[in-house]
């Protein structure tokens, strides 16, 4: 089996990258997502064949049961795994101006992926957890750079597929900084210099909460982030267009 694990060992989640088939055994009892970019694959549930074709996920509750799993045409898909720590599966759904939960019994397939404009680019929110994890694409333009920011609670991975960039991390201020505390803390530091580097896809980090980061685009780039589900839990430090912390509510109204 080619399987690539992508994320830092952690206790939220496992993603990784798979190119053949995988053992059944290591989902039970598990929240899985799985979503392809190539080809397709067929996944028997609860006794029923069930397609997933390329751009598409499926997210797969504990209460189900995965007899096989194939992969056709040379697909490519990645996974998310977490450990089951409740008894009813729910998703949050972005509606743009309100945020709903919708309970998963067994397993629901995942298209029509939320686009949220950012100045930078786009992201396309395939799966959102309220318990467990998050999986997105992100897209940004050349020559963009995203906030430089932290996250009090917030633990993600992000894994770069195609492009170019620089990244800020390692620089750890503490998840219960402040934004005056933390900015004093860099007015003396060249982070591009000390805590940044060039990096050309595939490449993937993690971030752990308290730590501060950032990622400039040199060229267009594609990437997977999968996190734990406080998607408002950004502190922006700097941002080029003055957008404060937390949620920005004008990126999610539906266009």
């Amino acid at each position: 089996m080619k399987n690539k694990c992508l994320s830092k060992h952690n206790k939220f989640y496992r993603f990784s990258k798979i190119y053949e088939n995988t053992n059944l055994d290591d989902y039970k009892n598990k929240i899985i997502t799985i979503f392809v970019t190539e080809g397709k694959i067929e996944i028997e549930i609860n006794k029923k064949i069930v397609e997933v074709h390329a751009d598409q996920g499926i997210l797969i509750s504990s209460k189900s049961n995965i007899s096989s799993i194939n992969l056709i045409d040379n697909a490519i898909l990645y996974e998310v795994v977490s450990e089951k720590k409740t008894e009813n599966l729910i998703e949050f759904v972005d509606n743009g101006t309100e945020l709903n939960e919708e309970e998963i019994i067994y397993y629901k397939i995942l298209d029509n992926h939320k686009k949220v404009e950012k100045p930078w680019g786009y992201e396309l929110w395939i799966i959102w957890l309220k318990d467990y994890h998050v999986l997105k694409k992100i897209f940004m333009k050349k020559n963009f750079k995203c906030s430089l920011q932290f996250h009090r609670e917030k633990y993600e991975t992000n894994y770069i597929l195609s492009g170019k960039a620089r990244i800020i991390n390692n620089f750890h201020v503490g998840p219960k900084a402040g934004i005056d505390e933390t900015q004093k803390k860099i007015e003396n530091i060249d982070l591009l210099k000390d805590y940044s580097k060039e990096i050309n896809a595939p490449y993937s980090f993690s971030v752990m909460p308290g730590e501060v980061h950032r990622i400039y685009s040199i060229e267009d780039y594609i990437s997977y982030e999968v996190s734990t589900p406080q998607l408002d839990d950004v502190i922006r430090i700097q941002d080029d267009y003055k957008r404060k912390s937390g949620r920005i509510v004008s990126e999610h109204k539906n266009k």
